[in-house]
């Protein structure tokens, strides 16, 4: 796929700065976690982040009117970098809370950013695969496999709205505390496994900070 701009669209594109605010948001609850729930270097996750958003940014400053072969993979591998270090802070929190090293009120506080992170990073996922992206969605005549289907589209005939970044993250935090879709339905198999894994992650959370917080009240 040959560099390529947005000709003819069926709406402004979409602005590029709510999806960086968001990844920079995460990384800095990210260095604010306890180095124990962190067996990689702390270094690791903002230094990556960094690195692949600078030529992110150079390419589509402010709105994502092109797409090239690598900013396609480099924008996939950002939110997998995202997902999977979330997938590493929400391992170092369980263990502490199996195995007894959680320290009273801290640990709750700490489960509430590792919960906030999750949110931001499976809404970048998911903004990123639906519909080959936020360039791919708003190409005109674009006729992609779409991976969520929104009820603003469920009106029976073609319409001209798209969703942004924000409408995944709001996805992201109803599926988190839901455990199920809500307004949004899956429609692939990929899909559904992302959000499944981001349900049996909440849904963990949820089940060992609640019995933790009984304990500490008790």
């Amino acid at each position: 796929m040959a560099a390529r701009s947005i000709r003819q669209v069926t709406e402004a594109p979409e602005h590029r700065w709510p999806a960086i605010v968001a990844v920079a948001a995460a990384v800095v609850i990210y260095a604010f976690l306890p180095p124990s729930f962190i067996p990689l270097p702390r270094f690791l996750l903002p230094a990556l982040t960094t690195l692949m958003a600078i030529p992110l940014i150079l390419l589509n400053p402010h709105h994502f009117t092109r797409e090239t072969v690598w900013s396609r993979w480099l924008s996939i591998a950002l939110a997998t970098v995202l997902v999977i270090f979330n997938q590493v802070e929400v391992v170092g929190i369980l263990g502490e809370l199996l195995n007894g090293t959680a320290h009273g009120t801290t640990v709750l506080l700490n489960a509430v950013q590792v919960w906030a992170t999750d949110i931001i990073a499976f809404g970048l996922a998911y903004w990123e695969i639906d519909g080959r992206g936020p360039v791919s969605r708003r190409l005109s005549g674009d006729h992609g496999m779409r991976d969520f289907r929104f009820p603003q589209e469920d009106t029976g005939k073609p319409v001209a709205w798209r969703p942004a970044f924000f409408d995944y993250l709001y996805f992201s935090l109803s599926n988190m505390m839901a455990f199920s879709p809500t307004d949004v339905m899956p429609l692939t198999a990929r899909a559904k496994a992302l959000m499944g894994l981001q349900a049996i992650t909440g849904f963990a959370l949820l089940a060992l900070v609640i019995a933790r917080a009984v304990n500490i009240l008790t």
